[in-house]
């Protein structure tokens, strides 16, 4: 049986998203970021970074969100959530990348002034790293143009990364309107069946 460690409201809730979608069936440890859970001991010897999530599968032990999604993907999709084609697979990693390198540490950094300034957030890290997003984010409205997902034509890897990274910044307050298509492609990941059914899983 497939073990996550992490909350369905972290990191761990991609890796949990793309198990549904594939069907596979899985336990969940729950625990939160920077939790004394994610310090102790048990849990370094899995993951030594005491970060989430940790995926453990058979003797497989393996950290780092975008590795397990792929692993996953590569193991049980059978071109599910993946592409056909080296060319397929480069373009998944391209924007999975894109989105990782430029825009996911402006992205959390609005995050975490949401879920940890109790109510008054640092206005110049807002700032800052609006104008990062803003930066990087016509491209992506680029890409959108004319697609549902932003690879291929099926939902993939890059999706729920993707799209779950960049919804992080609407909590603080991120204005989309000047990126429809994009905001358009994160409400269709964030109300995907298989995220509803882990909601669901998480609600009840």
């Amino acid at each position: 049986m497939i073990k996550v460690y992490g909350s369905v409201f972290s990191r761990a809730g991609m890796v949990m998203l793309a198990l549904e979608e594939l069907g596979l069936e899985y336990d969940s440890v729950d625990m939160l970021p920077r939790s004394e859970q994610s310090q102790s001991e048990e849990y370094r010897a899995l993951n030594p970074t005491g970060k989430i999530p940790t995926l453990v599968d058979g003797d497989l032990v393996l950290f780092e969100t975008q590795a397990i999604l792929y692993y996953l993907a590569r193991q049980y999709g059978e071109g599910r959530l993946w592409a056909e084609t080296p060319a397929g697979e480069a373009d998944i990693l391209r924007w999975s990348l894109y989105i990782s390198n430029q825009m996911e540490v402006p992205a959390l950094d609005m995050l975490i002034q949401f879920k940890f300034s109790d109510g008054h957030p640092d206005q110049g890290v807002l700032d800052r790293a609006s104008v990062e997003l803003n930066r990087f984010m016509p491209l992506l409205e680029q890409q959108l143009q004319g697609r549902e997902w932003i690879s291929g034509d099926h939902f993939t890897i890059a999706d729920i990364h993707g799209a779950m990274v960049l919804s992080w910044p609407k909590l603080a307050g991120f204005d989309y309107s000047g990126y429809p298509e994009v905001h358009r492609w994160i409400k269709a990941v964030l109300s995907h069946p298989a995220q509803k059914r882990l909601m669901a899983k998480a609600k009840g």
